[in-house]
Parts: C-alpha cells; structure tokens; sequence
C-alpha cells in the first residue's frame, strides 16, 4: 500500500481535518471573506458539522454533486468542505465562465444544488435557470437564493465516510475543441496530491497564507488551500486588488495566488502559484 493509500483509507480529507481541529485549540484557520470575523479551527469544524446538516435536510445525498461558484477562498473552503461532509462532491464553476457554459456543466453533472456568493449570484441564478438545478444557496443575501447561514440551524451531521476511489471533486477543464469536459479527482488522487504537497510546498502551522479567489479549473487551487487547512496554518482570503495591503496587515508568509499576479511589492512569500 502506498504513502497515499495508506493516509486516506476510508477517511476523506474532510474528516481529518475535522479530526484534528479540537488539537489545534483558538488557532485561527480562516479570515476575511464571506466568513466575517475570525474563525478558530474549532469553530471551523463545528461551522461544516452544521452546514452539512442543512444540505442533507435540504436533500443532498452521498455522491450527488454540487456546484461550487464563489467568489472568496472562505466561501469556497467553507462550501466544498461543507459538501465533502454531507458525503456529496463538490464541482467548481470558474468565475470566468459566460453562463451558457456555468449551466452546460451544471446540466452535465447533473447537479440540484448550486452554492455560490452575492458578487456572483446574479449570473448563478441565470444558469441555474438553465440546468437541473433547483435550490440555489448564497453567501449573502441574493434574491432568488437561499442564505447559507439557514443551513446552519439544523443540527449537526459527522462527516460522511467514502471509499477511496469515489469521487472528492469534479473540475471541469478546457479541452483541446474548445468544449468543458469533466477531470474527476477521486479521494486516493487528492492524498497523493497533499503527501506530495507535504513534502515540496514547506507550509505549516505557523505559516499565514493568503489565498486569492478560486482560480484556474479547481484542481490546483483545491489542493493548495487544502494543504495549508491540513498543515494547520492561518487562511486570509483576499481578493486580488487586496493582496499586497493583507500581507502586509496580516504578516502572510506564503501566498495561493494565479500564477498571473505579481506581488513583488510585497513582504517576501511563499508564492504557491496556479496555473489559468
């Protein structure tokens, strides 16, 4: 058995960091973004118990898939993890994509449920419209969508198991005629992808890494935020006009950033760059 096969198991990325955060004490894991104030790993984990709750209440089932297109790394770590939880797959819609295409993946996957935010919902709605989608739940208030704040008074739900070749995430990727097609990622490929991020991206729990918007097809940008929950450091989500100023403010050492975005003004950081 690999390293790989060995850390995942029956046990999904979610779950260990549900598993850990009790440890990891008032060690803040998220700031800024849709999350508001600080928010402690603990606090984290409770925060996805209950989401997943509301989505299973709200009838998402194990392996359903469900549209992720927010626009702040706190939305999307909260979002994708709330999904993971309630033993769904999360399927990131990149924020570039015009809405005919948002609803073409949406259709193909099949999804009934889509989460995004209020700087987005207006063009999720639309492809919403234009899918199988029939609830559509947003950070912030959006008319047309329910608040994801509503999902959180409905229990609490321990986060489901999985087999190690179900499905973790499904991306969407560019293929050579133009078109979207699916690149599922299963919970073996995205273990291998934290061991061999363990070993060369050097982040840990006294890092402070900051995290520009979703990026690129997801798959990239999954694992690095990822990583850094799992190594135990601090994730600032910011957007790309407030970079610089939150590395300086927030003292960031490393960076989840398109590979596009220069901040060479900044303090020196890890740069963790996403190819688009």
């Amino acid at each position: 058995m690999t390293t790989a096969e060995a850390s995942v198991g029956e046990t999904t990325v979610t779950q260990r960091l549900l598993a850990s955060a009790a440890a990891r004490g008032s060690h803040v894991a998220l700031v800024g973004g849709c999350g508001g104030s600080p928010c402690s790993y603990p606090e984290l984990a409770v925060t996805l118990q209950r989401a997943a709750a509301g989505l299973a209440w709200r009838g998402v089932r194990p392996r359903d898939v469900v549209g992720v297109y927010v626009a702040d790394a706190a939305c999307y770590i909260l979002a994708c993890h709330a999904i993971r939880a309630a033993g769904a797959v999360p399927s990131p819609v990149s924020g570039e994509l015009p809405v005919p295409e948002i609803a073409g993946q949406l259709a193909d996957c099949g999804a009934r449920v889509l989460i995004t935010s209020q700087a987005l919902a207006a063009a999720g709605l639309a492809a919403a419209d234009r899918s199988w989608v029939r609830q559509v739940i947003s950070f912030g208030e959006a008319a047309g969508a329910m608040p994801f704040a509503s999902l959180l008074g409905l229990g609490s739900l321990r986060p489901t198991a999985a087999r190690s070749h179900d499905l973790a995430l499904l991306p969407y990727v560019r293929r050579a005629d133009g078109t979207l097609g699916q690149a599922g990622i299963t919970h073996l490929d995205m273990a291998a992808e934290l061991v061999r991020l363990c070993a060369d991206a050097g982040i840990t729990e006294r890092d402070v890494v900051l995290a520009a918007p979703p990026a690129g097809d997801g798959r990239a940008y999954t694992a690095l935020v990822d990583h850094a929950l799992m190594r135990g450091s601090t994730v600032v989500s910011a957007q790309a006009c407030e970079l610089a100023a939150m590395a300086v403010t927030h003292q960031a050492t490393a960076a989840i950033v398109p590979a596009s975005i220069d901040l060479a003004e900044s303090p020196p950081l890890k740069l963790l760059a996403i190819d688009c």
